[in-house]
């Protein structure tokens, strides 16, 4: 059957929609998914929800949904086959040369079929493919860092089957075996839905550990903050194994497989600048940091967030993102501090506010500690530039555009865990608090239990007989004297 240039391949659901978001995350889009789009080749087939503009990127090109207005949406564009069902019927349709399913298997099931697994779905494809074709499959991680730090959500529309499907690979190795050919993988942030950053898998570089910072939009719902777990799992080696979701690349042979490129393209390499602020503090090395802190404040990268500037082992410093205001980009160094896990050597600093004022007088700079703002002729102002990578996170985690001094809110709101971290050294420190006071109290009652028992001898030792003699002799010399005073 065939209506209005959607053509029904069997299993379809009828008032089903995927592209709305309204039943499950979403389609695929982004424009870090066009390079995947970009290398098919041949006769292609896109499966899954996918938004119109990366499908856009293809001249021709044969769509596959499962629900009838997805199809309809979909359809009339020149060039555009849109098929409509369950893959289970793609055998029909001949072969391709290039399969695209960046979405996910699982999207491809249809609430009209028995149940199709991962791997069922997955043959499906593979025996729609061309000997010598291209498969490239979106997966998502069931214990990514995004599931890590994230509550216990729940299930959407989409998810209606029971139990977790047990065909599904949950690591690089066994995305590799289960495609059974030559595969890259790559990893995705924050999700498959609407990646900000692809990285190769072999890539622990600090651009990477750059892009990770920014990768995740915001902390408001979740336990901890992802982009931290995903930064310190790249360090540790196991950042494609804690990756929200992978994106497979397979072919015959190395040499079938397309050449990608994704992720940051800096050919700079070191650590970020944080990196080497955050270990220097944490082994109270003042005067590396006092030179890391001058070095970077005094240049032209002095507005660039320090996660987002690479330190070479030649200590030339490569910015990343646009430079914003000095002011806020130590306070974001501050705030990284202070949220850190590794110890710095203040203390005794009272906030943010109070170490940013020290890093910048470590730095060279001036901060007028009354007011937390820069003198006149300063250097140091409210808000970043519009091109600083810090001032897009804010705005992406909901926070907005900011004004004013120093004392302002986090650029990334706490999340729960350090919440109940805060909660719990505020409560230590209103323990203390009541300790000390207790023990005032107790010094300052018994202080004056002495100064009740002195003056009880004082009276006792006034109502003896030689101090009544000495009164007596005392008040008679007074009045001796005036009695003199009166003739003279």
């Amino acid at each position: 059957m065939e209506t209005a240039g959607v053509r029904f391949v069997g299993d379809e659901m009828l008032v089903w929609s995927d592209l709305d978001g309204d039943h499950g995350p979403g389609p695929a889009r982004g424009a870090a998914l066009e390079p995947f789009l970009a290398a098919a080749r041949g006769r292609t087939l896109v499966a899954g929800p996918h938004a119109a503009e990366l499908l856009d990127v293809l001249q021709e090109v044969t769509v596959l949904v499962r629900g009838v207005k997805d199809a309809e949406l979909l359809a009339g564009r020149e060039g555009r086959t849109v098929l409509c069902g369950s893959p289970a019927t793609l055998s029909a349709e001949g072969t391709f040369d290039t399969i695209i399913a960046l979405a996910g298997l699982e999207v491809l099931d249809t609430a009209e079929t028995d149940g199709l697994t991962w791997a069922q779905i997955l043959a499906m494809l593979k025996n729609a493919l061309e000997p010598g074709g291209v498969l490239v499959v979106g997966v998502e991680n069931p214990l990514g860092v995004h599931r890590l730090a994230a509550p216990r959500s729940r299930r959407t529309d989409a998810e209606w089957t029971p139990v977790p499907d047990e065909t599904r690979p949950v690591n690089p190795d066994a995305i590799r075996e289960a495609v059974g050919a030559v595969g890259r993988v790559y990893s995705v942030y924050p999700g498959l839905e609407a990646p900000e950053l692809i990285l190769d898998e072999k890539d622990q570089s600090g651009v990477a550990e750059s892009g990770l910072a920014r990768a995740f939009p915001g902390t408001d719902d979740m336990t901890a903050d992802p982009a931290e777990l995903a930064i310190e799992s790249l360090r540790c080696g196991i950042g494609p194994v804690l990756a929200p979701a992978w994106i497979v690349v397979a072919a015959r042979d190395e040499e079938s497989l397309p050449d990608i490129t994704c992720g940051p393209q800096r050919a700079v390499s070191g650590p970020t600048l944080e990196r080497r602020l955050v270990h220097a503090a944490a082994r109270q090395d003042l005067p590396v940091l006092r030179a890391l802190l001058a070095d970077w404040q005094s240049g032209e990268n002095a507005g660039v967030p320090a996660d987002q500037i690479i330190s070479g082992l030649d200590g030339v410093l490569s910015p990343l993102a646009a430079p914003g205001d000095p002011g806020r980009a130590l306070r974001a160094l501050a705030v990284r501090l202070l949220r850190g896990s590794l110890p710095h050597p203040w203390p005794a600093v009272t906030g943010a506010d109070d170490l940013t004022r020290t890093l910048a007088g470590m730095a060279g700079r001036d901060i007028d500690p009354a007011s937390g703002a820069v003198p006149a002729g300063g250097e140091i102002g409210p808000a970043y530039g519009a091109g600083s990578a810090l001032g897009d996170t804010s705005l992406a985690s909901g926070a907005g555009s900011r004004s004013g001094d120093l004392d302002v809110s986090e650029l990334r709101r706490l999340p729960f865990a350090e919440l109940v971290a805060d909660r719990e050294r505020l409560t230590r420190e209103l323990a203390e608090a009541r300790a000390q006071a207790a023990f005032f109290e107790a010094e300052l009652t018994a202080r004056e239990a002495d100064l009740r028992g002195a003056q009880r001898m004082v009276e006792l030792l006034s109502g003896k007989g030689p101090a009544r003699a000495g009164q007596a002799f005392v008040g008679g010399v007074r009045a001796a004297r005036r009695v003199l005073r009166r003739r003279g």
